[in-house]
């Protein structure tokens, strides 16, 4: 019995002595490496008052410093403030610690709501840039062969500073890459122009065929005869189409002629064709505008009831023909070209 006890007695000592059995040692706590206790250091925060957030942006991420973005109304920015937008100033001064849990304050100039709009408005004015596409095209030369290539153009002001633009004989249009006398979906900005033409009486059935119009008016010349011919309705749907080119380009350098049209006043020039004195074209003396003379040129003045009062068949003029027309007459030319009031 005593024998047995001992035995047991000495297993027991064996088996604490080996780890197994009653318990086990603690386990080894390890230092942290230098890595770790790096990461455990605050970061130093650099300087960035008045610089521009995408500077200051990536100068915190490099320094692992988190942030938060609060615009000038006192509102946290959602998304991301704008590569131009300007950090006023942060909530820890510069060369302070910031813990690694620690997210900066910084104040942008000017609010979430701002930047987008003007973010918004430079899309938009980007799209706008290329919304309109006019290609014109100057007048062929009798004997010689083609008509010039055309040339295109995405503004007015544009197809105005061309060196050709006195040359050009017309222009076509897209807009937002639709012909312009196809229906497309107006802008705000161009609602408001066909808006203004129903207000003037013109005809708006068709929008964006409207705004075409003004656009078409606002690029070349009128012709003298654009809206003196025709019914009632349409010369007065050509004087409020006149009147909103006025309006929307008053700029152009025929903006003296836009307005002409729009007052409905009577020309002071006209092309061949037939004309009432005090209607069409005003009273006064006229000459054929010409650089090289004008051959062939028939006119004719007649009478309120009919008959010839005085003609002329011209077989070249150097300088072009002068006429004299009253009010009440009619006046018919033919092969002369364009007639300018001098007188």
């Amino acid at each position: 019995m005593g024998t047995k006890t001992t035995a047991v007695a000495a297993l027991g000592l064996l088996l604490a002595l080996s780890g197994c059995g009653g318990g086990s040692a603690p386990p080894s706590i390890s230092s942290p490496t230098a890595s770790e206790t790096e990461s455990l250091k605050a970061s130093v925060m650099p300087a960035i008052e008045g610089k521009p957030f995408k500077d200051v942006s990536d100068l915190l991420a490099a320094n692992g410093i988190a942030y938060v973005a609060i615009g000038s109304d006192g509102s946290k920015f959602i998304g991301v403030p704008a590569s131009g937008a300007t950090v006023e100033k942060a909530d820890i001064a510069a060369g302070e610690p910031v813990a690694s849990n620690r997210a900066v304050i910084l104040n942008i100039k000017g609010t979430e709501a701002e930047m987008n709009a003007q973010a918004d408005g430079a899309r938009l004015a980007a799209a706008r840039a290329v919304r309109y596409d006019f290609n014109c095209q100057k007048a062929g030369i009798v004997g010689a062969t083609p008509r010039t290539p055309d040339q295109h153009f995405h503004t007015v002001q544009a197809v105005w500073a061309d060196p050709d633009f006195k040359a050009f004989e017309s222009c076509d249009g897209d807009v937002a890459g639709t012909w312009w006398h196809d229906k497309y979906i107006l802008e705000p900005d161009e609602q408001a122009i066909v808006n203004q033409i129903g207000a003037d009486g013109g005809d708006t059935s068709a929008p964006s065929l409207s705004y075409s119009d003004v656009l078409a008016a606002c690029i070349l010349p009128p012709k003298s005869d654009w809206g003196k011919t025709g019914v009632d309705s349409y010369q007065r749907n050509i004087r409020a189409v006149a009147k909103a080119a006025v309006r929307m380009c008053p700029d152009a350098p025929f903006a003296a002629q836009l307005q002409h049209v729009a007052s409905g006043d009577p020309d002071i020039q006209m092309r061949d064709g037939t004309y009432t004195v005090g209607k069409d074209i005003a009273a006064g003396t006229y000459q054929v505008q010409t650089t090289v003379g004008v051959h062939n040129c028939y006119w004719e003045r007649t009478g309120p009831q009919g008959g010839t009062i005085a003609n002329e068949l011209i077989t070249f003029a150097p300088q072009g023909p002068v006429v004299t027309v009253y009010a009440g007459e009619g006046f018919v030319s033919q092969s002369c070209g364009t007639w300018k009031k001098i007188d």
